[in-house]
């Protein structure tokens, strides 16, 4: 029987350690949460940003609906027109030319126009105006809010998914781990039986080469795992590189919506802005009243320009009689608009139902293989402790253990996997249950 050579034991020792090392080294960075990475996502989206800034201006928009239709305004003008006349005996500006002179036509511009006026204009009826166009607003603020709602909703999904994926990469690797540190202790048995001859120095080789093999397989899932947490990070505006432990979140299926869904909420906004829109634009056929003064001075000659000082009020009213039946044209438009939206919400309907429907499917057929993949894990644990005491006693050949140990790091990794999978789907499933 060959004996061992030290330098070997030791190298095989020396990676366990390393790859343990990396491994726990990796898990003691920190913890990071499903939740840590859809806050995130959520206030890193510049869309989202975008939409709470456009509902913060509509609240100016409304303040300025009402200044402009329905508070006064108040200015000063002032206006200066000077007619001079040629051959007019010397005089350039006169309010009674000669027959002779060149200029304008006294009747005209009577001399010319002199004004510093303070005007005060007052709009008038303007109450139904501003009233549909701050409901315009309201169903403009509306349909943001649900492109928000929309855009959280699709970052759950999104940044769901990523974050599942990661989660299975670190089962890999968890899998791994506890592969290698299982192969390593089944390891020193062989070694102890082999250094006093009760198993052979190729059993005690092949031992080792598997070590080997498992290490590297440890490091490759490590790499993909720091990988797939990076990009994560990344989509979610996560600037931070270090690689932290991912937390297993428990994901509940909702309950079924009984108000109207979210998919198909934009869709009756449409609707309700092509009426609001309409609205608005029939308003340009009601009375258009407003009131109006100035005072001043308005003169159109200088001679007695002092005196020529006053006052002046009125009303002015503005009807709409005939445009082409623009009226007309744009009421069918919109009511092709509704009937558009009320079109592809009946689709959206039935897309949202059908997903949602198969995803249920899914969750209790992947449900009940969990529940069968973990009774087999736990017969495989107990054929695991018979296995050992059959090493120790060297009843069993080095390649059936390893083919066992094989087996046994499969069903825990998949009972992993399918429980990952199962909260993956459950998360897609509350996407179209909105």
């Amino acid at each position: 029987m060959h004996r061992l050579k030290h330098s070997d034991i030791r190298n095989v020792c020396l990676g366990l350690v390393l790859m343990n090392s990396l491994f726990y080294s990796f898990s003691s960075s920190g913890q990071n949460s499903l939740k840590v990475f859809l806050d995130s996502a959520f206030v890193n989206n510049p869309e989202a940003a975008s939409i709470n800034t456009q509902i913060h201006s509509f609240q100016y928009d409304n303040q300025m609906i009402t200044a402009v239709l329905q508070s006064p305004k108040a200015y000063i003008s002032s206006e200066l027109l000077v007619t001079p006349y040629l051959n007019n005996n010397g005089n350039i500006i006169d309010v009674a030319p000669s027959n002779k002179a060149i200029g304008y036509d006294i009747g005209i511009t009577n001399g010319g126009l002199y004004s510093m006026l303070f005007n005060l204009d007052l709009p008038l009826l303007k109450g139904k105006q501003v009233i549909h166009l701050q409901e315009q607003n309201r169903v403009e603020v509306e349909k943001l809010k649900t492109r928000l709602r929309l855009i959280e909703t699709e970052l759950r999904r999104s940044v769901g998914s990523m974050y599942f994926d990661a989660l299975s990469q670190q089962a890999s690797v968890e899998s791994n781990r506890q592969n290698l540190a299982l192969l390593n202790e089944e390891f020193k048995l062989i070694k102890n039986l082999t250094s006093k001859g009760l198993s052979r120095i190729s059993d005690y080789k092949m031992m080792e080469l598997e070590l080997k093999t498992d290490s590297i397989d440890l490091n490759t899932s490590v790499s993909d795992l720091e990988l797939a947490v990076r990009q994560l990070k990344a989509v979610c505006g996560i600037h931070s590189r270090d690689i932290s432990v991912l937390t297993n979140p428990l994901i509940l299926a909702t309950e079924p919506i009984s108000k109207s869904s979210l998919f198909i909420r934009s869709f009756s906004h449409d609707s309700l802005a092509t009426v609001s829109q309409q609205k608005v634009f029939n308003d340009r056929y009601l009375p258009q009243l407003s009131a109006f003064a100035n005072s001043g001075l308005n003169s159109n000659s200088i001679p007695n320009i002092q005196r020529h000082v006053g006052l002046s009020a009125g009303l002015l009213l503005t009807y709409n009689l005939f445009d082409g039946h623009q009226k007309k044209i744009n009421q069918d438009q919109q009511l092709l608009r509704i009937d558009e939206a009320e079109h592809q919400k009946g689709l959206k309907l039935n897309e949202v139902k059908t997903q949602a429907d198969a995803l249920l499917q899914n969750i209790g057929k992947v449900g009940n293989e969990l529940n069968k993949e973990k009774q087999i894990q736990i017969e495989y644990k107990e054929l695991l402790e018979l296995y050992q005491d059959e090493v120790m006693r060297a009843q069993i050949s080095v390649i059936d253990l390893i083919t066992f140990l094989k087996k046994y790091s499969s069903i825990n990794l998949t009972v992993s996997i399918k429980e990952i999978t199962l909260n993956k789907l459950i998360n897609e499933y509350n996407y179209w249950n909105n």
